[in-house]
């Protein structure tokens, strides 16, 4: 059943690697939100499946210049064409 996935995170990124973190996010697909100069940075993440989300917090977190990823909220809809409407 096709799905639509969307979460949110909070990336902990050295300070000094803010700039260069904050464009890998972009490039992973990341929109980011906010931002602090103390390296905090939130972002959201959409994948059409669980998996492609979950391979792309496990890249996140593996960046170069990344203290932290933490998955904050995770919310799944199911696609509109596939869902049936009632008689």
């Amino acid at each position: 059943m096709p799905e639509h996935h969307l979460s949110s995170l909070v990336v902990h990124a050295k300070p000094d690697a803010l700039d260069d973190v904050s464009r890998r996010l972009e490039d992973e697909g990341c929109e980011i939100h906010a931002r602090s100069e103390a390296g905090k940075l939130v972002v959201t993440l959409e994948a059409p499946h669980q998996r492609e989300l979950s391979d792309a917090l496990t890249r996140i977190q593996l960046l170069p210049g990344v203290l932290a990823a933490t998955l904050v909220f995770h919310h799944v809809e199911e696609d509109e064409e596939t869902q049936e409407t009632p008689a």
